[in-house]
């Protein structure tokens, strides 16, 4: 009898041990949860050659609807007699991608200046140059082009791209453009790949630590950066016809437009027929002035991925600036491909332009279409 309590005692510890013990071993999912990382504490994935392209299908140009969402209101501001004559700091030209797997993108509501071209098979590309504003997140982050670098040399920036075609990597060596290859330079604060989108569309950067790194990096220091050809005014050139809104359609169908609001002085920006949205702020884009400028660009010869090339050695033609809701036709030149574009009216005086964002849109003469009303 004395043996069987002794066993049942002897059992009733054991089992008291072992729920002790399951109790004590468990721990909170959130504790051991692994913590987000931000984009800012990212570190920068092994760099991939950049890939062929893909031909993106036409899109068939649609009505601009109304805006909805509301424009940026820091672009309202005027600025300096100082600051309109030369940038406070100097500027940096960051290469963007606007392939529709890159889109939406961050950072360009936040420059001063943004170019648009066609690259490869008509997928436009940007070049964001920012001056005024940081941006903690800019990107998707591409390749260097010549046309972009000849445009981006006029600033006397530093100069951000992703790799670059043979032609353009050459042209900035040839220009002795301080640059920066995100696909190169290991800087994990600065330049680090999202992981909510696919590479090559998931490289992205930040000014804020990209001007950390010049000021720490001899190399990408001793120069002073201009406004190149943009002349500031806070008395800009207006035109006399109206220039409410804009449309550039490119051969492959690729639609961009801009739609005057008199209320903030700004014209919202579109893209196949719908806002163009910040990543980021989810807020419209908005121009205070928009140049459409023509080119002689065509298909570099023999190169198989369908790079494409743009005249700007001696090179001249017409412009459409649209400020105030009217639209103003005058000229640019270029001597070189070292040199600074001219915006001039046609009777050759400087163009002055609103205090804001500005938008540079390039167009090939040939298979591309302006409206404006």
């Amino acid at each position: 009898m004395r043996k069987t309590h002794n066993l049942i005692y002897t059992t009733l510890v054991l089992l008291l041990i072992a729920f002790i013990t399951a109790c004590g071993s468990g721990s909170s999912a959130n504790e051991n949860s692994p913590t987000p990382t931000t984009p800012e504490s990212s570190t920068l994935q092994s760099p991939s050659p950049e890939p062929t392209p893909t031909q993106v299908a036409s899109t068939t140009p649609t009505q601009m609807p109304s805006p909805q969402p509301t424009s940026t209101p820091e672009h309202k501001e005027k600025r300096t007699d100082k600051n309109l004559l030369s940038p406070r700091k100097r500027p940096i030209a960051i290469m963007v991608e606007n392939h529709p797997d890159a889109r939406p993108q961050s950072g360009l509501i936040n420059a001063d200046v943004i170019y648009e071209a066609p690259a490869e098979f008509g997928i436009p590309r940007f070049m964001a140059i920012f001056v005024n504003k940081e941006s903690k997140i800019v990107g998707p982050i591409r390749s260097a082009r010549t046309y972009y670098v000849s445009w981006a040399s006029e600033y006397n920036p530093v100069y951000v791209h992703a790799g670059g075609s043979p032609q353009g990597i050459r042209l900035i060596d040839q220009l002795g453009l301080q640059h920066i290859d995100a696909l190169r330079y290991y800087a994990p604060q600065a330049f680090w790949r999202s992981t909510d989108r696919d590479a090559p569309h998931n490289l992205y950067g930040s000014t804020t630590e990209i001007r950390k790194l010049i000021a720490k990096d001899k190399n990408l220091q001793g120069k002073k950066g201009t406004w190149g050809p943009i002349h500031w005014s806070n008395n800009p050139t207006i035109g006399s016809e109206s220039g409410k809104e804009v449309s550039v359609t490119y051969a492959e169908g690729y639609q961009a437009s801009f739609k005057y609001d008199p209320q903030t002085g700004l014209y919202n920006r579109y893209m196949v027929g719908k806002p163009h949205l910040d990543r980021e702020t989810k807020r419209q884009i908005a121009a205070s002035a928009v140049i459409v400028q023509t080119v002689d660009m065509w298909q570099i010869k023999g190169d198989a991925y369908g790079r494409r090339e743009v005249d700007l050695t001696n090179a001249s033609g017409p412009i459409l600036v649209f400020q105030n809701g009217k639209v103003l036709k005058g000229k640019w030149e270029k001597e070189d491909v070292d040199k600074v574009t001219k915006y001039e009216t046609n009777d050759g005086k400087p163009i002055e332009l609103k205090p804001g964002q500005v938008w540079i849109e390039i167009v090939p003469k040939e298979g591309s279409k302006i409206d404006y009303r």
